[in-house]
This record gives structure tokens, C-alpha cells and sequence, in this order.
């Protein structure tokens, strides 16, 4: 009988970087929540959804996104080293389909430098095409 891979390892609990995305949960405040979720990410992979973009999966990761239900989450996160339930609140964490999304992007390599440069240089050709009044983005450290 094969032995679990992952049982000689403990899993990284969001729910643990995820402690103001819950507080702010049930606000409303759509910005409030980006930034508690973009913290999270910041603090457990050093990345955020912006460092990435769709163009950078494949038809078949966006497929597999699209019918990612909360428990087929569970297992792809523990799959990959993650748990994505909350102890403290016997429920998945807020925002358990953008951490699933975070979990696929490191899990094809695509957290790195080179893919958030690309990334945001995509961004801002995308906003000077739009505007004839826009001459340059200046993107902030993240």
C-alpha cells in the first residue's frame, strides 16, 4: 500500500494569513476585501492575482477553475500543500476560489519575476491603447 506523499508533511493553512480577510468578510467593502485577500497572498506566496493573468493558463486550467467547487478546492489545495478550511469557523476560508486560483499558479510555476513583469507590462499596453491620454503606467511595489 502507497503511502501518502503529504503525510510526512504538514499542510499551510490559509485560514492562519487569512485572518483579516475574515474580519472584513461580511462588510461589503469589495476593496476592503481585495486588499485583506491581496495581503494573504503577499504573505504566503510573496505574490497576488495581479502578478499573473489569464492569458498565462491554459484553456484546460481555466476549464478546471470554472468547475472548482468549494470541496473539489479542499482536496486540490491539500493536493498541493494547502488547506484551505477554517478551524476556528468550520467553514472554507473567504475567498477559498481565489486562494485555489493562487495554488494553480504556483503550482505551473508562474509566481516568479519574469511572469509578473510580463504580466504588468500587458496591463499597461492594454491602458495606453485605451486612452490616447495616457503616456506611461507607474505600477507601485506590491
Amino acid at each position: 500500500m502507497s503511502e501518502n506523499p503529504l503525510s510526512h508533511r504538514e499542510l499551510t493553512r490559509i485560514a492562519d494569513y487569512a485572518c483579516d480577510l475574515a474580519q472584513v468578510r461580511d462588510t461589503g467593502d469589495d476593496d476592503l476585501i481585495d486588499r485583506a485577500f491581496n495581503a494573504a497572498c503577499k504573505q504566503i506566496w510573496g505574490y497576488t492575482l495581479d502578478d499573473f493573468d489569464d492569458e498565462c493558463l491554459s484553456a484546460q486550467d481555466h476549464a478546471f477553475l470554472d468547475r472548482m467547487t468549494w470541496k473539489r478546492a479542499c482536496s486540490f489545495a491539500v493536493e498541493n500543500g494547502y488547506d484551505l478550511f477554517d478551524y476556528a469557523t468550520n467553514k472554507i476560508v473567504t475567498e477559498w476560489w481565489g486562494f485555489a486560483w493562487m495554488i494553480l499558479a504556483e503550482k505551473r510555476g508562474l509566481l516568479t519575476p519574469e511572469t509578473r513583469a510580463a504580466t504588468w507590462a500587458r496591463y499597461a499596453a492594454r491602458l495606453r491603447a485605451k486612452s490616447k491620454n495616457v503616456v506611461g503606467v507607474i505600477a507601485g511595489r506590491r
